[in-house]
């Protein structure tokens, strides 16, 4: 090639070189209007604003973050594009149509103007709270907040419905309004109405004084039965004010409440620690069954975006400017076991005990779990029905019995039951030092010798002893958070021997102590269930079922058979004599004493567990002492109630 031919060649390729890097400044920088608008649109829409064609990237990224921070996970940005580039008011405008979308996936769209500017051979965009939204001014924000539509029930045996949206009566006083005697007949009218009400006057009384200017003062919420009871030594009060709401409400104050639970609107600290998921107006469980299937009986949670600003007025209020409604859906039910009589007459009788209860009610023939009553004279009771885990004390001799009896040891075989016996160096003993002398196996079970048992403890082993508490289901699982029991098999003789009296390291929950005796009346491994359908599934709650539980070899027939007829022995001639009149098929039962805590003498806890015909029970009273004397009167409470 000749040095001319070379000089074209190098001309040619500088020429080239410069068409192509205009071509690219020309579609690829900002030097065309349609380049800068498409650029943002992109950017808008994936909300990273890091393209060159913002005036300040960083200044506009803040900005856009601010704007949308309250749409967190609830509403997604799905897309942002270029309609059209006008002029208005003398100055370059990208239209931009904009779509969000909440977590179902509906829509929502709107266009907006997106301001763009020609400095020197480039054009710029200029990011404005307008530009977001056109009904978004100056330091305004987006504000989202929920339009939930109907909560789901909660169901019961037959559909009946056991929680439910109700109506509440919320009472507050106006502290510029009031009259010198109002409060004082308030608080008398509310208490003289309302049996749960222990009202203060004098407290009241400060929280009125601490009230600045003319705040409103609450005093109380009330279902509305209450507040008919109650109108009309309230009404008139001066001062006094009402004002209608709706609540999740249990279908009469009190019943199955720790079980079933309770829900509200969602607190300030409820939606920080959500990270996004829960937003104002939300109305979230709290406890019980509300809590375990919230996202169920909340439904999609339905959301309302509003244009957030400040108020124009002198009120120092912030002014909300509703933008778009999303579709609201109601939550789905869920359906349970609990026969709402029969939790009535639970309810009834735990409420009869002096100290804090439980009562559970379980039907062996299919493990429905019918009632689960928890009592606290002192305030709202915690769910120690299902999740509470205490020393079963004797009511466990329904296992450890049964382990015995599958041992080769029967009801007439005589066993000694003497005043004290010592295992390893520890000394056990009767309740009230007891002496009952050579008595048979069934005797023994029905007047609940401590000394014959431990002293059995020989003739089975620890593994036995688990093994047996597993075929009575008491190591199963219900799911939902419930607790069972936990027996382990015990290493050394002295924990063997205290476990052989639900002592040591047994544990257990009135749940699992019902399942037991249901398991007894029904002659095999009983699984206790409360949530039907397939709202276990959907709100992600674990499931009943136990691996281990599967593992443990049927319940013999013919065992449980021996453990029922001692239990009938103890209704009718052993510790649950009070049990023999009630009315119905005859009771079969066991009582127990469990020792707990570091005093001298111990503590104990008060159970009864029995059934009577296709109903099993468990009751436990807290620091009851006997439970011939606390636990018993409540079962006969019990069965008196359903019979």
């Amino acid at each position: 090639m000749s040095k001319k031919s070379q000089v074209w060649l190098s001309v040619s390729l500088v020429l080239a070189l410069l068409i192509g890097a205009g071509a690219f400044a020309v579609f690829r920088l900002p030097m065309l209007k349609s380049t800068a608008a498409e650029a943002a649109a992109r950017d808008l829409a994936e909300g990273q604003l890091s393209s060159d064609i913002w005036h300040d990237s960083d200044l506009a990224q803040g900005l856009f973050d601010r704007v949308t921070k309250s749409l967190g996970t609830r509403v997604d940005l799905r897309s942002v594009t270029v309609d059209d580039i006008t002029e208005s008011g003398g100055q370059s405008v990208a239209n931009l149509d904009w779509t969000w979308a909440n977590l179902d996936g509906e829509a929502w769209r709107y266009s907006s103007e997106l301001p763009l500017r020609k400095n020197g051979l480039f054009w710029w965009a200029d990011l404005t709270e307008a530009a977001l939204h056109p009904e978004l001014g100056s330091g305004g924000s987006f504000e989202l907040r929920a339009n939930p539509g109907q909560r789901g029930k909660i169901l019961g045996a037959d559909d009946a419905v056991l929680m439910e949206e109700g109506t509440v009566i919320d009472i507050g006083v106006h502290p510029n309004r009031l009259e010198p005697d109002t409060l004082d007949s308030l608080v008398t009218g509310l208490n003289s109405g309302v049996d749960s009400l222990d009202l203060d006057a004098d407290e009241l009384e400060d929280e009125v004084d601490e009230a600045e200017g003319d705040q409103l003062v609450s005093v109380v919420t009330l279902r509305e039965d209450d507040y008919e009871d109650v109108k009309d030594s309230i009404h008139d009060l001066p001062g006094v004010l009402f004002s209608e709401d709706s609540q999740t409400l249990t279908r009469t104050r009190g019943f199955a409440q720790a079980t079933l639970g309770s829900a509200g609107p969602a607190s300030a600290e409820d939606i920080e620690k959500s990270q996004g998921e829960v937003i104002a107006g939300d109305i979230v469980g709290r406890t019980g069954l509300q809590k375990t299937f919230n996202a169920r009986l909340s439904g999609p949670g339905s959301v309302e975006v509003f244009a957030k600003g400040d108020s124009s007025d002198d009120s120092g209020k912030t002014k909300l400017t509703s933008l778009h409604s999303f579709e609201q859906k109601d939550g789905e039910d869920v359906e349970t076991t609990l026969d709402a009589e029969i939790q009535n007459a639970a309810d009834e009788a735990a409420a009869a005990a002096e100290n804090p209860a439980a009562v559970v009610a379980i039907r062996p023939s299919s493990g429905d779990v019918l009632a689960v009553a928890n009592h606290d004279p002192d305030g709202a009771a915690w769910d120690r029905g299902l999740t509470g885990q205490y020393a079963p004390g004797s009511v466990f001799k329904i296992a450890s019995g049964l382990a015995l009896s599958e041992a080769g040891i029967s009801p007439g075989d005589d066993i000694d039951c003497p005043k004290t016996v010592t295992v390893g160096g520890k000394e056990f003993k009767n309740a009230e030092d007891e002496v009952l002398g050579d008595i048979s196996f069934a005797k023994n079970f029905a007047q609940s010798c401590n000394t014959a048992f431990v002293s059995s403890g020989k003739e089975v082993t620890g593994d036995e002893v688990a093994e047996a508490a597993a075929q009575l289901g008491m190591t199963g699982a219900l799911g939902i958070g419930a607790k069972m029991a936990s027996v382990p098999a015990a290493d050394d003789e002295v924990t063997h021997a205290a476990q052989m009296i639900g002592q040591g390291k047994v544990q257990a929950s009135p749940l699992a102590v019902a399942t037991m005796a249901a398991s007894v009346q029904a002659g095999e491994t009983v699984t206790p269930r409360l949530v039907l359908g397939d709202a276990l599934g959907d709100s992600g709650a674990d499931a009943a079922g136990d691996d281990d539980a599967d593992a443990a070899p049927a319940l013999d027939e013919d065992a449980a058979q021996e453990i029922s007829d001692m239990m009938g022995r103890t209704v009718t001639e052993g510790t649950a004599t009070k049990l023999k009149d009630v009315p119905g098929d005859p009771v079969h039962g066991k009582t127990g004493t469990a020792e707990y805590g570091d005093e001298t003498p111990p503590r104990t806890h008060s159970w009864f567990a029995g059934f009577q015909g296709d109903l099993a029970v468990a009751v436990l009273v807290e620091d009851g002492g006997f439970g011939a004397e606390a636990a018993v009167p409540v079962a006969e409470e019990f069965f008196d109630g359903i019979n």
